[in-house]
């Protein structure tokens, strides 16, 4: 690189003009590893976002970027683990997304700060159900603001169930009249609390040995009733389509995919609850960047206008309650948010295991398949 090129670069990092993707650019273009910049140059780059693919999109951050003159930096990762394993050995983001059963966590590892929501102009247009979920709370501070959420539910045809079998209940999924025809996720999640909410205990994540007992032999029975356990959606989604699985644990995703291809199916809202995840923004303790570009982020993502690309896009609900009057109610019923409130109020959120708990049903349930 020429001296003259050398000096305007410089100029342009400690200015702020350039972004963390230009700089890294230029670095490669001359095998560069290190260069000696200004120490101040170091607070001109953008925050550092780390989410799930996807999350990255721009229109999630509806007018971020123009009124910043930069984009986020972004790390993804595969999953909650991940996430946590990676800031708790010491990686430092501004912002993290995870998911509400984690912020407990979180939380208590030290890893994030309070939000100050009156600094988010959007936070009032969250849906109450969203705003009150007790993991995103300790005491009077807040520690995550909702992003995005979800639902876990039941998929049938609706064509080919048999009479009277359409009882909105995880119970379907032990019907003995749908013998060979149920299909149930591989996923210690998914079967043990389905098991957990049929037989009525209260608390799952934390349950003792005689509920957990009582929960393996509810799976023995599903067991013999399954097609199988899947593992993917186009694998459950193809059998739903052929008529080999008639009714399933499935997501919204699911649903919308099998409607466009004009398959009656139809997703129950089950009396024992609907399974619901939140995805939530979180301040990293110890963060980098500027924390009104964080805040300005967090409100961006709030948005309506993000909200309708989440739903329209993605098939997730959005937090701001503004963003499903301005989808097409075509497009909500496909998901099964018609009712994004009643739907809300109808959900168990996915909760944080007790570790032991967690070590046992992971176990048993592996025995379960395995035919033990």
């Amino acid at each position: 690189m020429a001296v003259m090129e050398l000096n305007r670069f410089r100029d342009a990092l400690a200015a702020g003009t350039l972004s963390r993707r230009d700089f890294h650019a230029v670095l490669a273009s001359v095998g560069a590893v290190t260069l000696t910049i200004p120490a101040a140059a170091a607070q001109t780059f953008p925050i550092e976002v780390f989410t799930w693919p996807g999350y990255d999109a721009v229109a999630l951050r509806a007018g971020f970027d123009e009124t910043h003159g930069a984009e986020p930096s972004f790390l993804l990762y595969a999953d909650n683990d991940e996430a946590y394993d990676k800031v708790a050995a010491g990686f430092r983001p501004t912002l993290v997304q995870p998911t509400n059963h984690m912020l407990g966590r979180w939380r208590d590892a030290g890893l994030l700060k309070p939000i100050d929501t009156s600094r988010l102009a959007n936070h009032a247009d969250i849906l109450p159900a969203l705003r009150d979920i007790p993991a995103l709370q300790d005491g009077d501070e807040t520690f995550g603001v909702p992003f995005a959420w979800g639902n876990s539910s039941i998929i049938y045809r609706k064509d080919l169930l048999p009479e009277g079998a359409d009882d909105q209940s995880w119970n379907v999924l032990w019907d003995a009249e749908l013998a060979g025809r149920i299909a149930q996720r591989d996923s210690m999640d998914a079967v043990v609390l389905n098991a957990a909410m049929v037989l009525g205990i209260d608390d799952p994540y934390t349950m003792g040995e005689a509920d957990l007992e009582r929960v393996r032999e509810k799976l023995m029975e599903q067991r013999e009733l399954l097609a199988f356990y899947w593992t993917g959606r186009s694998e459950l989604e193809q059998a739903l389509v052929t008529g080999e699985v008639i009714a399933a644990y499935g997501w919204n995703a699911s649903l919308a995919s099998l409607k466009r291809r004009d398959i009656d199916v139809g997703f129950m809202v089950p009396r024992e609850g609907v399974l619901t995840w939140v995805d939530c923004t979180c301040l990293v303790a110890d963060g980098p960047g500027d924390e009104e570009e964080a805040y300005d982020y967090i409100d961006a993502g709030l948005s309506a206008e993000a909200g309708a690309y989440l739903i329209n896009t993605f098939g997730y609900g959005a937090a701001n309650a503004g963003a499903f009057e301005t989808v097409a109610p075509a497009r909500l019923a496909d998901l099964g948010m018609e009712d994004p409130q009643g739907l809300l109020a109808a959900s168990r959120f996915f909760g944080a295991w007790d570790p032991r708990t967690r070590e046992t049903a992971v176990r048993m349930f592996e025995e379960i398949k395995a035919g033990f």
